[in-house]
């Protein structure tokens, strides 16, 4: 595995194993922080813009400004992929509530710049399709990218133990998202359906629905929980995942309990368009 040998802190590089924050920080205190991930293929950040638009997105929600450019930005990001040499990853951009001197009160946010090796899922998740396991759970501010992921954590026993990929969080009656992908169902007559409120709007969903919305009918509404009983297929979406195929959650099995074309023909599309971004970002 390729060694991480740089990060940045606020602007500056530093090695990986010298990177550190003061105990003070509000990330660590409360838990009071954002950030952002995306890919870099062929040494190029993949779809940089929106994924900055979203990181700018978070810092307003959540009251914390970026301190830097995006010009300034996009240059220090480009920094440490440079000083890693690492043409193939992820890059994680971590902003925080900054040092609090009553334990408290944001101040000025740290800024992290991490680059890890990207995570590569065994084929079989593709070609056999997964679980996911429901929870009743609604994110506090779905819309930004918080370093809140403390359900999802707590609950990685419960889910390895019943053999599920992800956590898919309902709430009302409605399903919304899982801890770290969007979620979408294909009905009888190929309509795709997503949550189009209350979630995290991720890049990969944005450039999914882009595709999908040139070959389906799509719908961006409340998704009922019942709707999974007359779902011909199900898949999620995310950086890292692609497009992955849903066969069951909980003890319902999706259609035929085996990833359907579908979802099947949204993946091969997305995967050239993934390729296509990676030399335009």
């Amino acid at each position: 595995m390729h060694m991480i040998k740089y990060y940045s802190i606020n602007g500056k590089l530093v090695p990986a194993e010298q990177a550190t924050l003061h105990a003070s920080d509000l990330a660590i205190l409360r838990g009071y922080g954002m950030f952002d991930f995306f890919l870099v293929k062929k040494g190029q950040p993949l779809f940089l813009d929106d994924y900055l638009d979203r990181f700018e997105k978070s810092s307003r929600i959540l009251h914390l400004h970026v301190p830097f450019s995006r010009q300034e930005l996009t240059r220090q990001i480009m920094e440490v992929v440079r000083a890693n040499g690492l043409t193939e990853g992820g890059m994680r951009l971590v902003l925080t509530g900054g040092y609090a001197s009553d334990g408290y009160s944001p101040s000025t946010p740290n800024l992290i710049i991490m680059e890890h090796p990207a995570p590569v899922y065994p084929v079989e998740r593709y070609e056999k399709g997964v679980k996911l396991m429901l929870h009743e759970y609604h994110r506090t501010f779905p819309s930004a990218k918080t370093i809140n992921y403390i359900v999802g954590i707590y609950l990685l026993p419960q889910m390895r133990e019943a053999g599920a990929e992800d956590i898919l969080f309902h709430s009302g009656g409605n399903i919304y998202e899982t801890t770290r992908a969007n979620f979408f169902i294909v009905l009888p007559d190929d309509t795709i359906v997503t949550a189009g409120d209350g979630i995290l709007e991720g890049i990969t969903r944005m450039k999914t629905l882009e595709v999908a919305k040139r070959h389906y009918h799509v719908e961006e509404r409340d998704l009922a929980l019942e709707e999974l009983k007359t779902a011909r297929e199900a898949f999620i979406t995310a950086s890292t995942k692609g497009v992955m195929p849903v066969v069951q959650v909980d003890d319902q099995v999706i259609g035929n309990g085996k990833p359907g074309e579908v979802t099947r023909h949204i993946g091969r599309h997305h995967s050239h368009e993934n390729f296509r971004g990676s030399q335009t970002a």
